[in-house]
């Protein structure tokens, strides 16, 4: 019976670490960030941890080249040209939005959890840097 419990304490703990991000926070990250290189933009990718559907990882893609993982509880960045760019993921549902990157400007995406007929869904959304930033300030850098 033991046994037993030590296995089950053992596989609860490795479920909780699958995923984390182990990275830098984004306090300190952004302090060490140049500004984007001339002429470009960057757009900030960002997902909370709400527990379910913590542990779906898809790929983000921008403009159908993966730039990363959508990892709870986490944030990458990407500088990109100026203009409209599709950002997408897909678990049973591909979903995407369009984001408006402007020269030596930030954009922000969040990616957020809607349930699935077999598993989550993970939806981006714009997001404003004022409601961005408070979202992002203890998350971690993982790509």
């Amino acid at each position: 019976m033991n046994k037993l419990k030590i296995w089950f304490g053992v596989m609860a703990t490795a479920l909780l670490l699958t995923g984390c991000a182990t990275g830098p926070k984004y306090s300190v990250y952004r302090t060490t960030l140049a500004s984007p290189p001339p002429g470009m933009g960057r757009i900030w990718f960002y997902r909370r941890s709400v527990f379910f559907g913590d542990g779906l990882e898809p790929s983000i893609k921008l403009d159908g080249t993966k730039v990363g993982d959508s990892i709870a509880g986490s944030f990458f960045q990407v500088e990109t040209s100026p203009g409209a760019h599709n950002v997408s993921t897909a678990t049973e549902k591909k979903y995407d939005v369009t984001v408006s990157v402007t020269t030596n400007a930030d954009s922000y995406v969040q990616f957020y959890i809607l349930p699935g007929i077999l598993i989550g869904r993970v939806v981006p959304t714009i997001m404003n840097e004022a409601d961005a930033l408070p979202a992002m300030g203890k998350m971690t850098y993982a790509k």
